[in-house]
C-alpha cells in the first residue's frame, strides 16, 4: 500500500503519507480540522501530486515531460499551457541564477522556444530537460493553494525530507523548528524556524556524491556541501538551493542579490 492516513480525534491531528511519489515520499500534518474535512483536503492533495508526477516525471515515458524530450530532439514539440509556463519560469530562474540553475544540465542556450504555438526544440541530439530541481517546489506551492482554499491555517508538508512547507505555528511553539542533519555524521549542524514559509535543502550524501551538476563546467559537484534556504516561495527555495550548490562563494553572493531569501545556511561538511 502506497498511502497511509491516520486521524487523532483528541488533538484534531491528521497524518497523511504517500510513500512513493515524484521519486520520493510525501508526509503531511493537518491541524485543527475534523476528520471529514481533513480527509477531503488530503484527497485533493493526493490527486494533485499524482497529476504533477504524471506531467513532470521524465522517467515515466508517458509523462508530458518525457514526450516533449523525445519529440524536441527531432523538431518543435508543442506542449500544454502549464508545462509551457513552468519552462518559462525555469528560463527566468536560469537568468537570475547566472546560469547555475539549468534544467538542460548542460546548455540552456541550445533549447529554443516558440511562443506563438508554445513549442520547444533542442539544438543538440543528446539533450533532455530535467525538472527535478524545480518540481518539488512547484508541488509544494500547489499543495499550499489547496490548503489555503480550504481554510487550512496550520499544516506541515514534508516532501522527501528536503523540501518543506510550514503553515501557521507548531502546536507547542511559535514556529516549526527544522533540524538540518549532516548526512555524513548524522549530527545536527543547523536549524531553521519556519512560519508560513518554506525551506529547501540540497546537498551530497554518502550514497549520492555528485547528483548536482555545474552547468558551466559540466562537472558534477562531489564536494561535501549542503545548502538550506528558507523563503516565502517553495519554488525559489528549491531553485536557489540547487544553484548555490554548484556556484562558488563569490558567484553565490551575486546570485543571492537577485532573491529575497529569509535565511541561507551553507555548510561545508
Amino acid at each position: 500500500m502506497d498511502t497511509y492516513t491516520n486521524y487523532h480525534e483528541s488533538s484534531k491531528l491528521f497524518q497523511g503519507s504517500l510513500l512513493i511519489i515524484m521519486g520520493t515520499r510525501l508526509d503531511i500534518l493537518l491541524l485543527g480540522q475534523d476528520q471529514s474535512k481533513s480527509e477531503q483536503v488530503w484527497k485533493e492533495i493526493e490527486i494533485e501530486v499524482k497529476r504533477l508526477d504524471k506531467m513532470l516525471n521524465k522517467f515515466d515515458p508517458k509523462s508530458n515531460l518525457a514526450c516533449m524530450n523525445r519529440d524536441a530532439v527531432h523538431g518543435y514539440a508543442t506542449i500544454n499551457d502549464e508545462l509551457w509556463s513552468i519552462l518559462m519560469d525555469c528560463l527566468r530562474y536560469h537568468k537570475l541564477t547566472l546560469g547555475y540553475f539549468d534544467i538542460s544540465l548542460q546548455d540552456f542556450d541550445k533549447v529554443t522556444f516558440t511562443e506563438e504555438n508554445q513549442s520547444v526544440r533542442f539544438l543538440q541530439k543528446d539533450m533532455e530537460l530535467d525538472l527535478s530541481g524545480y518540481a518539488k517546489g512547484y508541488a509544494l506551492e500547489k499543495i499550499r493553494g489547496i490548503l489555503v482554499s480550504n481554510g487550512i491555517t496550520q499544516a506541515f508538508v514534508n516532501l522527501g525530507n528536503s523540501s518543506v512547507l510550514a503553515l501557521g505555528s507548531h502546536p507547542h511553539g511559535e514556529n516549526w523548528l527544522i533540524g538540518i542533519t549532516d548526512p555524513f555524521s548524522n549530527k545536527t549542524v543547523g536549524t531553521m524556524k519556519l512560519k508560513d514559509s518554506t525551506m529547501s535543502t540540497s546537498g551530497n550524501t554518502p550514497k549520492h556524491l555528485g547528483h548536482i551538476i555545474n552547468p558551466h563546467t559540466g562537472i558534477y559537484c562531489n564536494n561535501r556541501k549542503m545548502v538550506s534556504i528558507a523563503t516565502q516561495n517553495a519554488i525559489e527555495a528549491e531553485v536557489l538551493s540547487t544553484a548555490l550548490m554548484a556556484a562558488d562563494e563569490r558567484t553565490s553572493k551575486e546570485i543571492i542579490k537577485n532573491f529575497s531569501a529569509d535565511n541561507i545556511l551553507i555548510f561545508n561538511i
